[in-house]
C-alpha cells in the first residue's frame, strides 16, 4: 500500500515536461509574453518571480539589473516555438533561455500539464 500511494505522489517524469528559464526588464513586459504564451498553448503555467537581481557581464562590463524571473513550464516538444516566440518579442538582443528537464514531480501535476499544453 505504503509503495502505490508513493507513486501516485512522485513520479518519474517520462513525459517531457520542461522548465524554461527567462528573466524580463520588468513586470509588464513578462506579463506581455506570458499571456502571449498561454493564449498559444506554448505553456500550460507561468510563474514570475519579481525583483530578481541578475549579475552579468555584458560588453565587456559588469552589469547588475533587477528584472522579473520567469519559469514558464511547457513541453519538449514545444520547446522551439516558445524560445522562438520570446526572441522575437523580448526587448533583449541575448535573453535568457534556459530549458531544464523536469526528473519527477506529482503525477496528477503532469497530467494537468499535459491536459492544458493540448
Amino acid at each position: 500500500m505504503q509503495q502505490h500511494l508513493n507513486e501516485t505522489i512522485s513520479h518519474q517524469n517520462n513525459e517531457g515536461f520542461l522548465i524554461v528559464f527567462c528573466t524580463t526588464p520588468d513586470e509588464a513586459t513578462a506579463k506581455i509574453i506570458t499571456k502571449q504564451l498561454l493564449t498559444k498553448k506554448l505553456a500550460a503555467c507561468v510563474t514570475l518571480l519579481p525583483k530578481a537581481i541578475s549579475f552579468y557581464h555584458w560588453q565587456d562590463e559588469l552589469e547588475q539589473q533587477t528584472e522579473v524571473q520567469m519559469l514558464i513550464k511547457t513541453h519538449i516538444s514545444l520547446q522551439d516555438k516558445v524560445f522562438s516566440h520570446i526572441k522575437t518579442h523580448h526587448p533583449y538582443q541575448v535573453p535568457e533561455l534556459l530549458a531544464i528537464t523536469v526528473t519527477g514531480g506529482d503525477i496528477n501535476y503532469f497530467s494537468w500539464l499535459k491536459k492544458s499544453l493540448n
